[in-house]
């Protein structure tokens, strides 16, 4: 049973930018699960930037190894990690879509 309440100010402008994200659910509901971390799939937002950060940096190191590969003549192929690259794009792109 929730019995408790939290109270903040805010102005117009930001109660419609909250109505908005919340879209069809109660502002309340929505305000609730944004706060309790519920909407990030149950890992906070921080921890899942982190990780993509670091899978970034590897994906940083393999670039930098694939062109010095690449600047001494050598054959790469690099057309199997295109799908890879969409789908760590595809999970920033829904990363910032729940902070924004």
């Amino acid at each position: 049973m929730k019995t408790e309440t939290v109270h903040i100010r805010i102005s117009p402008e930001e109660q419609e930018r909250l109505k908005r994200n919340a879209g069809p659910r109660r502002l309340s509901v929505w305000c609730r699960r944004v706060l309790l971390n519920e909407l990030a799939g149950g890992i906070s937002i921080a921890q899942e930037l982190l990780a993509l950060r670091q899978e970034l940096s590897a994906i940083g190191n393999n670039l930098n190894q694939i062109a010095r590969r690449l600047n001494t003549g050598e054959q790469v192929e690099i057309a199997s990690k295109i799908p890879e690259l969409d789908d760590i794009k595809a999970r920033i792109n829904r990363a910032l879509r729940r902070v924004r």
